[in-house]
């Protein structure tokens, strides 16, 4: 027997450890999507390509964030549900590709509860450099496969997603963490240095923002057009209102992207509008058009007290500004008697 003594300690072991993992792991998940700041780690990086296909199933929203980090950053559901009486997701990821943005907006659409998906259309500039998709990403964690159809043994991957990987470990142990940090009755909103996309950017962020995105551009590369149209393919026939916007990004870097590219940008933007046009023609999930990417109140706000009430930095808006983009792209006839000016005729 007694050659048999290691390998039943070693599968002893290594069971034991994989059923704590798993219990830490539900135990984690359910404490995370009933806390009622629990959404808020939807704003925060670190394992969102694995975790948000398992919860945006879990959630089941109405209305679905897609995009970069500055959807990331710049839409948080607790804000966002108590503002409108909506169940609300962020689906942004950092660095996102044209692919992922095209394979999120088809994975929302999949969900039977979502009415409304809200793009960035940044998430489809520039040049990804051959990378179709991040770290974390797995195309069997969504409902559906890049034709369209239904994703084989979905539960079984998502299962191991949420309760086995190292991804989820990683972001429950975070969120724990970070909610742990919150006192009685407290939010994200209050607690900037522990949700950075509540910080605010300073004169010194500033000028070091400006030197490390001297060089970028805002145009539309022809394999993202290509996903672009494929994300609109998606909720073609789906009913789904989908929402494109181009973000407000500081007036001072558009600055910069109209010195580096203008004519990039203009084409870039009278794309979109025309595919939206053509789009509408002929399906029934409409498409509306926002251009923030503009001098408006939000892009040539001043800083206040030594920082910024709109940015965390040149291109990334605190939460509190995507609930008043999200109530201009939601309900243009809402007031909002800041942008109503500057934002009421940005609609395409």
């Amino acid at each position: 027997m007694t050659r048999f003594t290691y390998p039943v300690w070693f599968l002893g072991a290594v069971s034991f450890v994989l059923a704590a993992i798993v219990a830490f792991n539900v135990w984690s998940d359910a404490y995370i999507l009933h806390h009622p700041s629990g959404a808020s780690l939807q704003t925060v990086s670190g394992f969102e390509r694995v975790m948000k296909p398992a919860w945006l199933e879990s959630v089941a929203p109405d209305v679905v964030f897609v995009g970069s980090s500055r959807i990331r950053d710049g839409f948080d559901p607790v804000l966002i549900d108590l503002a409108f009486g909506v169940r609300s997701f962020n689906y942004g990821v950092s660095s996102i590709s044209a692919y992922e943005s095209r394979r999120f907006v088809q994975d929302a659409a999949a969900q039977p509860t979502v009415k409304t998906i809200v793009l960035s259309v940044d998430a489809f500039s520039g040049d990804d450099g051959g990378r179709k998709t991040g770290q974390g990403f797995d195309e069997l964690r969504l409902a559906v496969t890049a034709d369209g159809a239904p994703t084989s043994d979905r539960g079984f991957w998502l299962f191991t997603t949420r309760y086995l990987s190292g991804g989820a470990l990683g972001m429950h142990a975070l969120g724990l963490y970070l909610l742990e940090q919150l006192s009685p009755g407290q939010r994200a909103a209050d607690r900037p240095d522990l949700f950075e996309a509540y910080s605010g950017m300073t004169s010194a962020n500033f000028r070091r923002d400006m030197v490390y995105r001297r060089a970028r551009v805002m145009r539309l590369a022809d394999g993202a057009h290509t996903e672009l149209l494929s994300a609109l393919a998606g909720v073609c026939h789906r009913g789904i209102r989908l929402l494109l916007f181009f973000p407000p990004d500081n007036a001072a870097i558009q600055a910069r992207y109209e010195a580096n590219d203008a004519a990039g940008l203009a084409a870039f933007k009278a794309t979109v509008v025309a595919d939206a046009v053509r789009h509408n023609k002929v399906c029934e999930g409409k498409v509306a058009v926002f251009d923030f990417l503009r001098r408006n109140a939000l892009t040539t706000a001043p800083l206040v007290n030594g920082r910024s009430q709109v940015y965390v930095d040149l291109v990334h808006f605190r939460p509190a500004i995507g609930v008043r983009l999200f109530r201009v792209m939601f309900d243009p006839t809402g007031a909002d008697t800041v942008l109503a000016h500057d934002l009421a005729s940005e609609k395409q």
